[in-house]
């Protein structure tokens, strides 16, 4: 059963949360390691919540070799069911997956909200990016989210909502992302074009800020520079919304 894990140095009614949302091939220990430079700067201001993605995988995904290589169990989230033939997984089994990664974010963010100020964030990498975006868009479970911090983001964001039906939303149905989000993007990312398309098609380009990293591939900035860029971003955009403006 996936988990979630909280930093543990502050209890639930201090520090509101941001919830952090792991790439395929990885997990949420992994996770917590590649963004420790963000997260210490911001420690005094929120607390994070790394979700594990429910789904096991064999080998680790982009960004976490060599440092990650025998870090398992590796994990992954739901696919788009455009690409469920490259995860082994059936149609069928694509809106089952869904059902579940859904009802552990809806565990999470109704936990967080009963015992303390709640998720006010989301900072995703990769494929937990697609999640994140969805998250934002979702009608029920998106609402308390007031900014996202998207990390070198795959194409398309797998959906979390359903029709009547009980199938997963198209993205015709999407509305645009309409909060303030922060896009890392590595200037050598093999991927970065999918990044660009995610939010273009996805976020309010007139609130997102956009950072192209010199040097930097389809990974996690963890280098002390970038990782200040960052967290310096997420308190701007944290003050804003404390103050009631507008990015």
């Amino acid at each position: 059963m996936a988990q979630q894990h909280e930093e543990k140095d502050v209890t639930f009614a201090t520090l509101p949360a941001i919830l952090c949302l792991h790439g395929y091939g990885t997990n949420a220990a992994i996770f917590r390691c590649q963004l420790r430079q963000i997260t210490q700067t911001l420690s005094r201001t929120f607390r994070f919540v790394f979700v594990e993605g429910p789904f096991h995988v064999q080998q680790p995904g982009p960004g976490a070799l060599p440092a990650f290589a025998d870090a398992r169990p590796f994990r992954r989230w739901h696919s788009h069911k455009t690409l469920a033939g490259a995860f082994g997984v059936s149609t069928q089994n694509v809106e089952e997956e869904r059902r579940q990664v859904r009802d552990l974010l809806k565990d999470t963010l109704e936990r967080e909200r009963e015992h303390g100020p709640g998720v006010v964030g989301v900072a995703a990498f990769s494929q937990g990016a697609g999640v994140a975006a969805s998250l934002c868009l979702d009608s029920e479970l998106g609402t308390d989210i007031k900014f996202a911090v998207i990390i070198c983001a795959l194409y398309p964001a797998v959906s979390l909502a359903e029709h009547e039906d009980g199938t997963a939303a198209s993205k015709s149905t999407m509305r645009l992302i309409e909060i303030p989000s922060i896009h890392i993007q590595g200037m050598s990312d093999s991927w970065k074009g999918q990044g660009t398309k995610v939010l273009r098609e996805y976020f309010n380009g007139a609130k997102a800020k956009i950072f192209n990293l010199v040097g930097v591939g389809h990974e996690v900035p963890s280098r002390v520079k970038e990782a200040a860029i960052v967290a310096d971003e997420v308190m701007a955009v944290w003050k804003s919304i404390l103050a009631g403006g507008q990015e």
